[in-house]
Parts: C-alpha cells; sequence; structure tokens
C-alpha cells in the first residue's frame, strides 16, 4: 500500500472516532440523574430549571397539548371545572407553584421529571414532604431521580409554626415527625440555621395537623407542670410541718429548762433557808410550815386606837421581834401568845404576840416598829416557818 492510501485510511478512522464520542457524550447527557442538583442553591436551580423549560418549549412548540396548556404542571391541575363568575386560577410555574391550586389535597397529580428536580424540590413546590412522595411511589428518599420519570404527587397544604423559646429545627422536626432539611429547605435556611423566638416558620403539613401535635404537647406540660407543683406543695407542707415540730420541740425544751430553773431556785432557797435555821440558834425546832408573810406597823389605820398593845394585851415597842399569826394557826398547830418561832431567811428568833385577821389562813405578820419604809419593801412573801 502507498503512502497516499495509508493516510486516506487514517484520517477516515479518525473522523469515526470523533463520531462514536460525541454519539456517547450525548447520550450520557440526555440520561444525568436529576438528584445531583439537589444540594446547588436556589439561583442555580432555578437558572437551569427556566432554560430547561425553554428547551422543553422549543420542541414541543407543535402538540397539541402545549397549545392547549403549556403550563407544566399536569391537566388535573388546570382543567378543573369552575362554576360561573368564579375568578380564574393564576398559572402555575416551576419557581412560583400556585397555592391556590393545592387546596384540594386530594387529587392525584403524575409529574414527569425534568432537570434539575429532586425529591426535597418537589415536595416544598407541592407542599408536601420528601417521605410521602418516596412511600407513595415505593422508592426511598436517598433515590435519585432521572429525567423522564413519573411520580404520583398529592399535593399537600403549608402550615405556620411559631418559634417558642427553646425550639430547634431539629426539635421542631421532632415534634412533627419531619427531616430536619425539609422545613429548612421550605423556609430557605440553612440546614444548622438558628431559629429566633417568634420567627414564623413554615411546614409541610395541615395546620390542623399541628395543632393537635401542639395541644398534645402543651397538655403534657401542664401535666408536668401540675405534677411539680404537686410535688412542690408536698415538699412545702413536709418543710412547714418540721418546723412547726422543731418550734414545739424548742418551746417544749424553753418550758423544761425554765421549770428546772425555777426548780433550782426553789431548792437553792430552801437550802439557804436550812442553813440560816441551822447557824442561826442552837435550838431545834419540830415543826416547819409554808406560810404568807407580811408586815406591819404600829400605827392607827394598820392597827386599833391601841397600836402598842398586842391582842393578849402584851406592852410592844420598835425593835421588838415579834409576830401576829392569824387565828387558824392557833387552833391548828397551837401557835398562841409566847411560842418562839424562826422565819426562814431571817436571822434571830421571833416570839408570837399577837393575832390576825379571822378571815386570814395560813398567814403571818411580822412586826417592823414605826418604819413603814422597811415595811413596804417587805411587801408579801412565801416563807417557811419553824416552830
Amino acid at each position: 500500500m502507498d503512502y497516499k492510501n495509508k493516510i486516506f485510511l487514517g484520517i477516515a478512522f479518525l473522523v469515526i472516532a470523533i463520531g462514536i464520542f460525541f454519539s456517547l457524550q450525548r447520550s450520557v447527557d440526555d440520561q444525568q440523574p436529576a438528584g445531583t442538583i439537589k444540594y446547588l442553591s436556589p439561583e442555580v436551580a432555578q437558572d437551569s430549571l427556566q432554560a430547561h423549560n425553554n428547551v422543553a418549549e422549543n420542541e414541543q412548540a407543535n402538540t397539541e397539548e402545549l397549545q392547549a396548556d403549556p403550563d407544566p404542571l399536569p391537566p388535573l391541575l388546570t382543567e378543573q371545572p369552575q362554576e360561573e363568575n368564579a375568578p380564574s386560577l393564576p398559572a402555575a410555574t416551576p419557581e412560583s407553584p400556585s397555592e391556590e391550586a393545592f387546596e384540594d389535597e386530594g387529587i392525584l397529580i403524575t409529574h414527569k421529571v425534568i432537570s434539575g428536580e429532586s425529591l426535597l424540590y418537589l415536595a416544598k413546590r407541592y407542599h408536601t414532604t420528601a417521605y410521602l412522595i418516596a412511600k407513595r411511589n415505593m422508592i426511598t428518599e436517598k433515590t435519585m431521580l432521572h429525567v423522564g420519570d413519573e411520580l404520583e404527587i398529592i399535593p399537600g397544604e403549608k402550615a405556620v409554626y411559631q418559634v417558642q423559646q427553646g425550639d430547634s429545627l431539629a426539635r421542631i422536626a421532632r415534634y412533627f415527625h419531619l427531616d430536619r432539611q425539609e422545613i429548612a429547605t421550605l423556609n430557605d435556611l440553612q440546614d444548622n440555621a438558628t431559629v429566633r423566638v417568634g420567627q414564623r416558620l413554615l411546614v409541610p403539613i395541615k395546620q390542623k395537623k399541628i395543632d393537635n401535635i401542639l395541644a398534645e404537647i402543651d397538655k403534657k406540660r401542664q401535666e408536668k407542670l401540675r405534677k411539680r407543683k404537686s410535688q412542690y406543695r408536698e415538699k412545702l407542707l413536709t418543710r412547714l410541718k418540721r418546723q412547726q415540730e422543731l418550734r414545739e420541740r424548742q418551746a417544749a425544751k424553753a418550758r423544761a429548762k425554765k421549770q428546772e430553773k425555777a426548780r433550782k431556785e426553789k431548792l437553792a432557797r430552801l437550802a439557804k433557808a436550812k442553813r440560816d435555821f441551822k447557824y442561826s440558834s442552837t435550838k431545834k425546832y419540830r415543826h416547819r410550815m409554808r406560810v404568807i408573810a407580811t408586815a406591819y406597823t404600829s400605827h392607827r389605820n394598820q392597827t386599833d386606837s391601841t397600836p402598842f398593845l398586842a391582842a393578849w394585851n402584851n406592852r410592844i415597842r420598835p425593835g421588838m421581834k415579834i409576830i401576829a399569826v392569824s387565828p387558824d394557826m392557833i387552833r391548828k398547830y397551837g401557835l398562841t401568845n409566847g411560842v418562839r418561832v424562826k422565819i426562814g431567811g431571817l436571822p434571830g428568833t421571833y416570839v408570837v404576840r399577837d393575832k390576825m385577821n379571822p378571815r386570814l389562813h395560813n398567814h403571818i405578820d411580822i412586826y417592823m416598829g414605826t418604819n413603814r419604809r422597811r415595811a413596804l419593801r417587805w411587801g408579801r412573801r412565801r416563807v417557811v416557818l419553824y416552830w
């Protein structure tokens, strides 16, 4: 084979190889899966979708279906019978689907997948969830969509949830059994975005379901609050009861301490009286008793017209250690004229020389001469009398 023939065959093989390469590349582009664009920004996805719509309109310009309805939504949504004088619904576009067209949730739509669409995008467009679309079509949420696939979709409705204290995207998703990424996509938020109190978020479920879930959550919260209040009330009552018992114990202890102090003072007075009696005289007395002791002086307003004359006609004078006794002590104990007695707490020995008024009982009156101040200072006391 000469040189020219070899050059001609080489050029022919090169042309055939280039044709095969471009044919394979075009086939790969036509079968490119749409799920690979699901993570693009909304601007890039919108531009891709608009370009695809322009290509689709140019390719199907002569078809009767597009002449009747150029809307990419299925005819079931656009050809519903309307009442007379009813306002016509605006046509829905892939970028901003009509909310009025999705009011009837019982409509079943057959959607044909185009380039750039994913389950999350379709869920946002038709106001439903990726899980419901996947379950309806017996696929998983991670399945990659291909251009030309037909999916059965039941459009839902968007509801509004107002963010409360302590909420986050993950917590809201747990509330309504949704995926966090679906809520973020529906509200044009990042997957890890922070929500603020009072912010209004779109949720792809019915408002009635949201209200029911929130009512159940509020019911559980109220039940927990009532339980905490009951526990707090029980703890408070227990603490108050313990404080009352402690106060009662302290009061009983104070009373016991006061009684013990009074008993010790009494024993100390008796011991002092015994000591004074023991060392004041060598005479031993056989009887003793506790009596009421007052004091009197030789004045007419305390005795009678003869203040220096005693009951047994004994002449008395200031400085004498004498006492007057009540009549019952004379009858019962024989404390009559001339009996010597000892008064606890007072030094020396006293002699009975006078009688008191008959209405008094277990009573003695100590003579203070004419010293009224001394008598007033003595006042009224309880003493031990020995005889």
